[in-house]
């Protein structure tokens, strides 16, 4: 695998006038550059702007919030006074209010919550008492109440609720009897339940459901019997008023199960790998009113999948690596009525892919780092009907912003590879990789023209690329083509225009200037889609031809 310098970088919607834009700075929140300003990816939204935590250099970290604006990013509150940082952790809407897991010098890190104001901003509860924490994580909004994780002396880390006030902030179960850990996490909502993994001495980690009292939490069962873990790492997708996870019952490995809350109702949908060897469903995700997933067997490898929940419903979408080697596909996301992932078809390397659903309708769409070099497209977003994502262009400049668009099958570079700063260790890629909708607009940290981490925005609305800012069209004709295209202005007599022809990834092919009308030969392009684009004093255009 390789070794890739990252630098973060925010994007802007590509226009006809260029396809490469300056990102646009939420604000520059600590001028010194030698600290991290934003200590999340995460932005969470109440009463019309957005909450995060960040530091300034003079507060610490604290608690920010944002209306979009550069003079509406402020600091919320000075939780731990002065230098010292409380650093807000799991920011959550519950109740009208945001909470979130902070530290100050009097009571360690607990529960807190504001409505956005300093004076509005107050501990919920000293779980443990004094300096020491319960340290609160793995939020979650069941039933009018706020669930979480915290630990304290007596009981470890077990479940606690809060509707917002002391005295109604208190332990739920004691899943692991005693001082030591049930570690609670994962919480999902289906059907009126939350379900969520624990591990307690007798069955080891297993799924667990809560109605919200002590009585009514409790195994759903004993997935792999006796001690072992059945399940500890939640990936949980509900479908069809189930949710599908992939467990281990010791037999079969990890495979793809299905339950509806009850002990009857937990069984396996597909063991893809006959005996102990695992299939390792992974990805879920709903799409044509069908679970899609990457799943491995011992024909095909890791492949992308399909199933309507059960086992006769469950079958291969397509051998993308023809063999066992496998794609891998991952990072699944929705986008204009396709399903995008990333996979290894052991030609391109691991490149962008789509899927309708179909063999035929599942293939590469940009070899981004052309050839077995890979690309490693990675947190996939859906804004405005485009896909943007991070992916490296070459092995020594580090992962770019990407824009995809499938109306005209075009990949955008978002900013140019001069603009990339310094390199990020692998836990700064999970920290800061990923983009965050809110106020309407797509936020995405950054480390850009010398800065250190903050937040860049878009919020401005897609421009067309055609016919776009311009007093002019053209057309291409023979469109498709075999060997000669010719470029005309229609109604309008140009006599200085520049024409760039690139490939759907970016890749430019062409660039000449001409007067009114040229000719270009493409008897040497390969097959495809391609893009013109015409550049003259009045604006830009760009238009679609295919190559037979």
């Amino acid at each position: 695998m390789i070794r890739i310098r990252v630098s973060f970088v925010f994007i802007l919607f590509v226009s006809a006038k260029s396809f490469s834009q300056t990102p646009e700075l939420l604000k520059d929140i600590n001028p010194d550059t030698s600290g991290i300003d934003i200590y999340s990816s995460n932005l969470t939204e109440y009463n019309g702007k957005a909450y995060f935590s960040a530091d300034d250099g003079v507060s610490g970290t604290e608690l920010w919030v944002t209306d979009g604006t550069n003079a509406g990013t402020q600091l919320v509150a000075d939780v731990w006074a002065g230098a010292g940082a409380s650093t807000p952790k799991g920011i959550i809407l519950f109740n009208n209010n945001i909470y979130f897991s902070a530290y100050d010098a009097t009571h360690g890190q607990e529960l807190w919550s504001s409505d956005g104001t300093s004076a509005g901003t107050h501990l919920v509860k000293d779980i443990v008492a004094g300096i020491n924490s319960s340290s609160p994580n793995n939020f979650a909004v069941y039933n009018n109440r706020l669930y979480f994780s915290a630990t304290d002396p007596t009981y470890g880390y077990e479940l606690w609720s809060t509707d917002g006030t002391d005295a109604g902030t208190y332990l739920v179960k004691d899943i692991n009897p005693g001082s030591v850990s049930g570690y609670p996490s994962g919480f999902i909502v289906v059907n009126g339940k939350m379900f969520f993994t624990a591990d307690e001495p007798t069955h080891g980690y297993e799924l667990w459901v809560t109605d919200g009292s002590d009585t009514g939490t409790h195994m759903v069962k004993d997935i792999n019997p006796g001690t072992a873990d059945g399940y500890s790492s939640p990936q949980w997708c509900v479908f069809n008023g189930k949710l599908f996870f992939a467990p281990n019952d010791g037999v079969h490995g990890y495979e793809l199960w299905s339950t509806d809350g009850t002990e009857t109702g937990t069984q396996m949908v597909k063991d893809f790998y006959t005996g102990s060897v695992s299939g390792y469903p992974l990805r879920l995700c709903v799409y044509h009113n069908a679970l899609f997933f990457s799943a491995a067997d011992s024909a095909y490898g890791a492949e992308l999948w399909t199933s309507d929940g059960t086992a006769v419903g469950t079958h291969l979408v397509k051998d993308i690596r023809t063999g066992t080697a496998g794609s891998f596909p991952s990072a699944m996301v929705l986008c204009n009525g396709k399903l995008f992932f990333a996979a290894n078809d052991g030609v391109t390397g691991r490149e962008l892919w789509s899927t309708d659903g179909t063999e035929i309708g599942t293939h590469l769409v940009a070899d981004i780092m052309p050839g077995l070099d890979q690309s490693f497209p990675m947190n996939f977003t859906t804004y405005n009907n485009r896909l943007y994502f991070i992916a490296a262009q070459n092995q020594t400049d580090g992962y770019q912003v990407f824009e995809y668009d499938d109306s005209t099958g075009f990949t955008t570079e978002i900013v140019p590879l001069t603009h990339l700063s310094n390199a990020c260790t692998d836990h700064d890629m999970d920290a800061f990789s990923k983009f965050t909708l809110a106020l309407g607009t797509l936020f995405y940290p950054a480390n850009y023209d010398s800065l250190d981490f903050e937040f860049y925005k878009i919020n401005t609305p897609h421009v067309g690329i055609t016919e776009v800012e311009s007093d002019f069209t053209f057309s291409v004709f023979p469109d498709p083509a075999s060997s000669i295209i010719t470029i005309s202005f229609l109604n309008n007599a140009i006599n200085d225009a520049q024409l760039i022809i690139t490939e759907v990834t970016g890749k430019k092919i062409l660039k000449i200037n001409f007067e009114n009308e040229t000719s270009v030969n493409v008897l040497t392009f390969a097959s495809g889609v391609y893009l013109a684009q015409v550049i003259t004093a009045k604006g830009s255009v760009v238009k679609r031809f295919i190559k037979n």
